[in-house]
């Protein structure tokens, strides 16, 4: 039994492995295309193609799809997988992918036909009120329709790979999507065209390609797939009852977003702020799904077989553990994102139509949505361990209030910052992270119910710790940053990276004099294994 314990921690780790290069090649690209983007694009191009036509737009239906398909969909599969026939199981995922195709062109139909529909439901853009950024959305709508069908289908697909336990092609396709709208849009800069255009085709083409790679994944499963209908199926049932409040938590989730980064930020007429919205939240969503996401997707097997033997105890253990670990990584990396959030942005992304007052708004934003981190790394540990108790409910209940809750601060932002666009900013970044750590405090006192997490005196004493530690290496990065910034020699791209260089190198040495004095021990088990890994590879 501890043989085979130790085997399938081996499988699991392996795939995470596999998992997080191809998400790290995926973010790669997204990077690259962001750099790319801002870069190329003017700022009001960039707010109607991709922070409101594809981001908002054919990307959020996208979401839709995904975040309620994958959680419903693998679960079944696997158990038709298991308990039946592969032939069975495939009649019911049959099934899903033909009555999701069907859904998927009316949609996509729906915004080649009448694009301007959506234009002026998520926005205040009208032909007569903003007749240039209406236009340019309408025409972008239209053109990445298509794109749903392929980003959607790859969903279903994706699951398909990790149902048989094909890890990397499955998060490879993301990142061949990515590369593909890079490469297009380089190639439109390249011959002097319509880079818009080019991004628009890339985005396309990459939705097909990210289908393509995955069924090369799936080539000796091709002969199984067949268009079919079988609503009798009892797995088409089953995953209807997973999937419905799901379904509606995430919807839900989706209308803020429209509101927060589009409708809100539509009523000003002033152009950059989608971008600076758009980019700011890039930082803090790459480390969120490459750190915390990875774990979540290692450590759900283990959360689910602790509640199978009702070890409460010991899940409650593991949680409080990896929660630490995280929380002692992800406050002070917050804190020094704020500290040195201009220079930061500046190095990334300034160039070309990114000028000052874009790093300016930009900055701000992903100071904001940095804080964000260390609640929304606990919440992803948190929420498997409700995905293994089978408590789908009530954690969509919660999302749902808190996802009106941030509306609320966002409204009330515009009401009374609308002419302040670095305020407005601050204020719908600011609600979404205060949302976002409410939301985390609540879960875990649900799950206290169910397992002893995070007790709150041992909690208490803890982050009281990580705090004065990061404060501590916090000033002393500012002190420095602030004296190198004062230096006339220090200027332009290279006076950034030696200011960051500078300014982290202090901050982290700092930092972990600090951790060390404090007796914070998570810092030093994570260096520990750290070292185990380089070490086992050397």
């Amino acid at each position: 039994m501890g043989e085979h314990k130790t085997s399938l921690e081996k499988h699991i780790f392996k795939a995470s492995a596999f998992v997080l290069i191809a998400h790290v090649l995926f973010k790669l690209a997204g990077l690259i295309q962001a750099k790319a983007m801002v870069a190329f694009l003017p700022i009001a191009t960039y707010d109607a193609v991709y922070a409101f036509a594809f981001e908002n737009g054919i990307y959020m239906l996208f979401l839709i799809g995904e975040e309620s398909l994958g959680p419903s969909f693998l679960p079944v599969f696997m158990r038709q997988l298991d308990t039946g026939s592969e032939k069975d199981a495939w009649s019911f995922a049959n099934t899903i992918l033909t009555v999701q195709f069907a859904v998927l062109a009316g949609v996509a139909a729906v915004l080649f036909c009448a694009p301007q529909a959506m234009v002026e439901l998520m926005s205040v853009w009208g032909a007569n009120s903003s007749p240039e950024k209406y236009e340019l959305a309408v025409r972008s709508v239209r053109a990445m329709a298509p794109a749903l069908i392929g980003l959607s289908l790859g969903s279903t697909t994706y699951v398909l790979l990790n149902g048989y336990k094909r890890f990397f092609l499955a998060a490879f396709g993301d990142a061949v999507w990515k590369f593909c709208a890079v490469l297009l849009l380089a190639m439109g800069v390249l011959f002097h065209a319509d880079g818009a255009q080019w991004l628009m085709w890339g985005l396309v083409a990459g939705a097909a390609c990210k289908v393509l790679t995955h069924l090369c994944g799936l080539r000796d499963k091709l002969r199984l797939f067949r268009p079919a209908l079988s609503f009798s199926h009892p797995a088409v049932r089953r995953m209807a009852w997973l999937m419905l409040p799901l379904l509606a938590g995430i919807i839900f989730a989706k209308i803020r977003d429209v509101y927060n980064n589009v409708y809100v930020l539509s009523a000003l007429d002033e152009s950059g702020l989608m971008q600076a919205n758009s980019i700011g939240k890039k930082l803090q969503s790459t480390l969120l799904f490459l750190v915390p996401y990875t774990l979540s997707i290692a450590v759900f097997p283990y959360f689910c077989e602790l509640v199978d033997q009702k070890d409460h105890e010991r899940l409650g253990r593991l949680v409080t553990r990896f929660g630490r670990m995280l929380l002692s990584v992800f406050v002070p990396f917050a804190l020094f994102v704020a500290m040195a959030a201009v220079p930061l942005t500046a190095l990334l992304f300034k160039g070309g139509y990114f000028d000052a007052d874009a790093v300016r708004r930009t900055a701000v934003s992903l100071s904001f949505y940095t804080f964000m981190l260390p609640a929304a790394a606990i919440e992803m540990l948190v929420m498997q361990a409700f995905f293994a108790n089978r408590r789908m409910v009530s954690v969509t209940v919660i999302g749902v209030l808190f996802s009106a809750f941030s509306m609320g601060v966002s409204w009330l932002g515009l009401k009374l910052c609308g002419s302040h666009d670095l305020l407005l900013l601050a204020v719908i970044a600011g609600g979404v992270t205060l949302a976002r750590m409410l939301k985390c405090v609540t879960l875990v006192e649900m799950l206290k119910k169910n397992a002893p997490v995070f007790p709150f005196k041992e909690m208490a004493v803890f982050l009281a710790r990580v705090t004065l530690a990061s404060v501590a290496a916090s000033v002393a990065g500012w002190l420095l940053l602030r004296f190198l910034t004062g230096l006339p020699g220090l200027s332009g791209r290279m006076g950034d990276v030696v200011k960051l260089g500078c300014s982290a190198s202090v901050f982290g040495c700092v930092y972990l004099g600090c951790a060390y004095a404090l007796r914070i021990v998570e810092v030093h088990e994570l260096y520990a294994l750290a070292l185990q890994k380089v070490r086992k590879r050397a």
